[in-house]
This record gives structure tokens, sequence and C-alpha cells, in this order.
């Protein structure tokens, strides 16, 4: 598999190294970042929405080799924004 040694942080947008001390967030499933503390969890529901978005996009091009139940929590919960946002904009018309 295909798999960077190195990803940025979607909050600090610092690169870091997933081999030194690095932790997995037991919420999100996404690398907690050793310089600002970040994940998955420190972004507002439309900032995971594009952050899964880009996550989906360039494992897809890996041949869906990676494991994205990782991120199933963040996952519910952006389908759920995108459910009741789907049915407020329904009632409105």
């Amino acid at each position: 598999m295909c798999s960077p040694n190195t990803v940025c942080c979607f909050v600090c947008y610092k690169f870091f190294s997933k081999k030194i001390k690095t932790y997995k967030c037991k919420v999100c499933g996404d690398f907690k970042c050793p310089k600002c503390g970040g994940c998955l969890c420190s972004l507002t529901t439309g900032e995971k929405r594009v952050a899964l978005a880009m996550i989906k996009t360039y494992e897809n091009i890996l041949n869906n080799e990676y494991d994205f139940s990782q991120h199933k929590n963040v996952e519910h919960e952006v389908k759920r924004s995108l459910t009741h946002k789907n049915k407020t904009n329904i009632n409105k018309t």
C-alpha cells in the first residue's frame, strides 16, 4: 500500500511524520498533530466534509487501499449534517 510518511495537519498546516510519537484520536481516527494537537475533531462540520472528501479522493487514486472505517464517526456526523441541510432546503421550497 502506498502511504505517505508525512502528513499535513488540517489545523496548523504543518507537515509531521507519522513515525515519531504520533497518536491517533480515538474519536475521529485521525492522527493528532504533535505541533498543535489538532485532528479532525478540531474542524467545523463543513471543514470536516472537505477534509474527508480530500482523503477519499486521494485514497481512491491509490486504488481504495485505505481503511476509511477509522473515520466512521466523523463521516456519520458529516452525513447527518447534510441530511439535515437537505431537509431544511426542501422545507423552504
